[in-house]
């Protein structure tokens, strides 16, 4: 068995099956991590969802530390407020707000009882606001024109962050 050579042929045939192989294992490999990337990019049958802010009003006056609330509603804009339009075909919802000032940072939730829908791009409820009470507390007394950040939770773990100055 020392010293003998494959025919050529055999060879040939050797080295196609390799290449075969080579191709599968590798195809297979791209269309595992294409099929993973996509159950973690959008896990609605919608697609990701797309939401930015369109609007925003928030009076100074409505952010004292004195102020007891700690919760939002929606509902038409009005007050103090922060407006939120859906561009996807995913159905979402706004569960938890931040606003941040003077370095700190005070958390809001939906008001018990509360829905804050955001529907998917063209329905009656794609562009939502959210409403913040005359009693909405801050840490630190808000002063008009000073600038603040926050972010707003929604339903599928998307965070959508936003600066604005207190009138």
């Amino acid at each position: 068995m020392t010293g003998r050579k494959l025919p050529r042929v055999s060879r040939r045939v050797t080295r196609a099956v390799a290449a075969v192989v080579i191709v599968i294992v590798v195809c297979g490999t791209a269309l595992a991590i294409v099929g993973l990337r996509l159950s973690l990019y959008g896990r609605t049958s919608g697609g990701p969802p797309q939401a930015g802010l369109t609007a925003a009003l928030l009076r100074s006056g409505d952010f004292l530390s004195t102020n007891a609330g700690m919760t939002f509603v929606c509902g038409p804009a009005a007050g103090s407020f922060l407006t939120f339009v859906n561009v996807g075909t995913a159905t979402l919802s706004v569960t938890a707000a931040t606003i941040t000032w003077a370095g700190q940072t005070n958390t809001y939730s939906l008001a018990a009882g509360s829905r804050c829908p955001l529907g998917a791009a063209g329905s009656s409820t794609s562009s939502q606001s959210i409403l913040f009470a005359t009693t909405t507390k801050l840490l630190t007394n808000a002063a008009a024109g000073g600038t603040y950040t926050g972010s707003v939770t929604l339903s599928s773990g998307l965070v959508l962050v936003f600066t604005g100055t207190f009138e």
